[in-house]
C-alpha cells in the first residue's frame, strides 16, 4: 500500500503526464489545436500573477488609510511603493509566475519536440514520393 506522504506526488505527477499526453495528442491533430494548452497555461500564469499585485495593491491601500500614526501618535512614513506595491511584492510575484510557467515551458518544449519530428517525417516522405 502507498504511503499517504507519497501519494500526493504519485498523483501530481500522473496528472502532469496525463497533460503531457494530451499535448502531443493535440499537437498531432495540427499547428493550432497542439498550442492551446501552453497558451492555456500561460494565461493561467498572467492570472496569478496580475491577481496577486491587485491583491497586494488593496490590502496595502486598506492597511495605508487605517495605519497612519503610530501608538504614541508619530505619523508612520509609507515604504515607498508604487500603488502599495512594494519591491519586495512586486519579486515575489515574479518569482510565481516564473513557477507557474515552468510547466508552460515544458508543453510548449514537448510540441516543438512532436511539431519538428513530424516535419522531418513528412520531408522524408515528400522526398521518397519525388524519387518514385
Amino acid at each position: 500500500m502507498i504511503d499517504d506522504a507519497l501519494l500526493l506526488p504519485v498523483v501530481v505527477l500522473v496528472c502532469f503526464a496525463a497533460i503531457v499526453a494530451l499535448e502531443v495528442f493535440l499537437a498531432k491533430k495540427g499547428k493550432r489545436p497542439g498550442l492551446v494548452l501552453p497558451f492555456t497555461f500561460l494565461g493561467l500564469s498572467v492570472a496569478v500573477f496580475a491577481g496577486m499585485l491587485v491583491t497586494k495593491a488593496m490590502v496595502a491601500s486598506t492597511v495605508q488609510n487605517f495605519m497612519t500614526t503610530s501608538p504614541d501618535g508619530i505619523p508612520i512614513a509609507p515604504a515607498p511603493s508604487f500603488l502599495g506595491i512594494t519591491s519586495r511584492d512586486l519579486v515575489q510575484a515574479l518569482l510565481y509566475f516564473l513557477l507557474c510557467n515552468a510547466f508552460t515551458a515544458i508543453l510548449f518544449a514537448a510540441y516543438a519536440i512532436y511539431r519538428r519530428r513530424q516535419r522531418r517525417r513528412q520531408a522524408l516522405k515528400q522526398m521518397r514520393m519525388q524519387d518514385l
